[in-house]
């Protein structure tokens, strides 16, 4: 749902390269948008209907880099009913392919609809019964 905000998903964005030829860039550590440099940040914020058993990672670049999206997405479908074990699994994966850098996992599973319609406060309320 989101992108990276880098020098490198730009160059993707631009079709000046590939996406597996981005895999060999040394530009993977550019950052264009990050917390702590300009006084403001434009977050990026889209709102998306959901419905009972959405599965949705949240990740860092350490499993994203490390584990083909094909991979990721069968896991979840795989283990996705213990999402203790999947996010488990998930991080295993990535150290197995080398585990190049630091990896996080959070995984949230919806437990009830909400349309798209609905306030961003509402939702965050909703998540935290």
């Amino acid at each position: 749902m989101t992108k990276d905000h880098s020098l490198l998903q730009e160059q993707i964005d631009a079709g000046m390269i590939s996406v597996e030829q981005a895999k060999y860039s040394q530009n993977k550590n550019l950052v264009t948008r990050a917390l702590g440099i300009d006084a403001s940040v434009d977050p990026e914020i889209h709102e998306h209907p959901t419905l009972p058993g959405d599965i949705y990672l949240l990740c860092s670049d350490g499993l994203s880099d490390m584990v083909e999206d094909a991979d990721i997405g069968l896991t979840l479908q795989t283990l996705g009913a213990n999402l203790n074990l999947a996010a488990t699994q998930l991080v295993q994966m990535a150290n197995d392919n080398g585990g190049r850098d630091n990896v996080s996992v959070i995984l949230v599973r919806v437990r009830e609809p909400y349309p798209a319609a609905r306030g961003m406060w509402a939702k965050l309320a909703a998540w935290f019964r």
